[in-house]
Formats: C-alpha cells, sequence, structure tokens
C-alpha cells in the first residue's frame, strides 16, 4: 500500500540514504549520503564537491536517492570512506583502505 504525504520539511541525516548515478563508462555508481532535505516537493542534497557522484550529477543531471532499511545501515556506514574518483582525493585517502598511492 502507497500512501502520499506532503511534508513542509523533511529531514535525514547521517548516512542514511545512497544516490546512485552513472559515470562517464555507463557503468553504475552508489554512494553513502548523508544529508537529504525535503522542502516540499523539493530534494535538497548536501552533496560534497570531491566525489565521483557531484562529478556524475552535474553531468547528467540524473540521480536516483535510495533509501536504505535499517538492516542495510551497516552496509551504507562502510561505503561512507569509500570512492569511485580517480585518483582518490587525498581527503578520502588512508593508509588502511588503500595499500599504495601510487599504485
Amino acid at each position: 500500500m502507497h500512501k502520499t504525504i506532503e511534508p513542509t520539511i523533511l529531514y535525514f541525516g547521517t548516512p542514511v540514504a545512497l544516490l546512485t548515478t552513472l559515470n562517464p563508462d555507463g557503468s553504475p555508481n552508489i554512494a553513502p549520503m548523508s544529508s537529504v532535505w525535503w522542502l516540499g516537493w523539493s530534494a535538497m542534497l548536501g552533496l560534497g564537491q570531491m566525489g565521483q557522484t557531484s562529478d556524475n550529477l552535474i553531468r547528467t543531471r540524473e540521480v536516483v536517492i535510495n533509501l536504505p532499511s535499517q538492516h542495510q545501515v551497516s552496509h551504507v556506514d562502510r561505503l561512507a570512506m569509500t570512492t569511485g574518483k580517480d585518483p582518490v582525493p587525498e581527503k578520502k585517502w588512508t593508509p588502511r583502505a588503500w595499500p599504495s598511492r601510487t599504485s
């Protein structure tokens, strides 16, 4: 059953959504998102500029906002420090996450 709601403001915080966009080669890009606001019928995305998702969104102007179930929260949290961007932005690079900056 679907129910239509009309919120004035609806806010989600700390990675609770997954954004899916298309990379330039047509492959899917999935990114966790910590800030999504609905103001009436418009969604506002709190998205940084350094990731591949931002590049894809600017290029295609298309995104799907996925709201995972409570059972998927740990999986969404694990995506938070990953990136599809090449080269990996300095802010995302950590010795534990990436074996070498030159490989």
